[in-house]
C-alpha cells in the first residue's frame, strides 16, 4: 500500500517537471525584438528567408520617414477579394507594392511570426534612394570638324568665235573718159614673163586714126613705126601705162607737126 501511494505522488510530480522543462525551452528558444532579423530589409524591399512565405492573415508593419515627415504603413495579407491577396504564398514585398514613396527611409520593421523587429537591434535606416543608380551622363561628344571644301573649280576659258574675213570691197570704176593708173603688178621686174604687151588705150588710137586721115603715106608710116615701136619696147621691159601714155601723146604730137609742116609746105608751092 505503501509502494501505491508512493507511485501516485511521484507521477504527478514528474508530469510537472517535464512541463516546466518544456516551458523553459521554449523561453530560451524565443528571440528577443532587439536581435539580428531572419529576413532582409533591402532598397527595394522585404525578403523572408529561405522556404518561408506569406500566409494568409499575416501581416507586415513598416515605420519609415520622408522629406515630409515621418509616416507608417501597415500590410494586411487576407483571402481573394482583398488588396493583397496576391502576396499570399509569396516571399518578396517591394516597397512599390507597399506603396512606400520613392524618397522613404525605412526606419522599422514587424513581420507575423518573427519576433525581431528592424531597427531595435542597431539597424541603420534603409533608403530606397540607394536602388536607384545615379543618372548615366552621356559622354561629350568631341567636336565635329567639317571637313575641308573642295577646291573650287577654274574657270572656263573663254570661247572667242571666229572671225569670218570680210569680203574684199570690190573696185571703184573709173569714170568716163578717164584713164585708170598703173596696178602694183605693172611694175617694171614684176611683170612675169612673156606677158603680153598692154593694148593702146582707146584714146590714142583714135588719135592715131585722127592724124592719119590728112597725113601723108610717109606720115602714116612713121607714125605706125613709132607706134610699132613703142609696142616692142613695152614689151620688153614691162614699161607703166604712165609711159605709155607719154609715148603716145609724143608719137602723137610728132605726128601732128608733121602733117601741120607737110600743109604748109604744100600751100607755099
Amino acid at each position: 500500500m505503501s509502494r501505491r501511494r508512493t507511485a501516485l505522488l511521484t507521477a504527478p510530480a514528474a508530469a510537472a517537471a517535464a512541463a516546466l522543462t518544456l516551458v523553459g525551452a521554449a523561453t530560451s528558444a524565443s528571440a528577443g525584438s532587439d536581435s539580428p532579423t531572419p529576413y532582409r530589409v533591402t532598397p527595394t524591399g522585404l525578403e523572408l528567408p529561405a522556404g518561408d512565405v506569406f500566409e494568409v492573415h499575416g501581416h507586415v508593419n513598416v515605420v519609415y520617414t520622408t522629406a515630409a515627415g515621418r509616416a507608417s504603413r501597415n500590410v494586411h495579407v487576407e483571402g481573394p477579394g482583398t488588396p493583397y491577396a496576391d502576396l499570399a504564398g509569396t516571399s518578396t514585398l517591394t516597397w512599390d507594392r507597399a506603396g512606400l514613396p520613392a524618397d522613404a527611409c525605412v526606419t522599422w520593421v514587424q513581420v507575423a511570426g518573427y519576433d525581431e523587429h528592424h531597427g531595435e537591434g542597431g539597424q541603420a535606416p534603409v533608403c530606397r534612394t540607394a536602388a536607384t543608380p545615379p543618372p548615366v551622363v552621356p559622354p561629350v561628344a568631341p567636336p565635329v570638324t567639317p571637313p575641308p571644301a573642295p577646291p573650287a573649280a577654274p574657270p572656263a576659258p573663254e570661247v572667242t568665235p571666229p572671225t569670218t574675213p570680210a569680203p574684199p570691197a570690190a573696185p571703184t570704176p573709173a569714170p568716163a573718159g578717164e584713164v585708170p593708173g598703173p596696178s602694183p603688178a605693172a611694175e617694171v621686174g614684176n611683170e612675169p614673163v612673156g606677158a603680153p604687151s598692154p593694148a593702146p588705150s582707146p584714146t590714142e588710137r583714135s588719135e592715131v586714126l585722127a592724124a592719119s586721115d590728112d597725113a601723108t603715106p610717109a606720115a602714116r608710116a612713121q607714125v605706125r613705126a613709132s607706134a610699132q615701136e613703142r609696142s616692142e619696147v613695152l614689151a620688153a621691159t614691162g614699161a607703166r601705162t604712165g609711159v605709155l601714155l607719154a609715148a603716145g601723146a609724143l608719137a602723137l604730137g610728132l605726128g601732128a607737126g608733121l602733117v601741120t609742116w607737110r600743109r604748109r609746105r604744100a600751100a607755099g608751092a
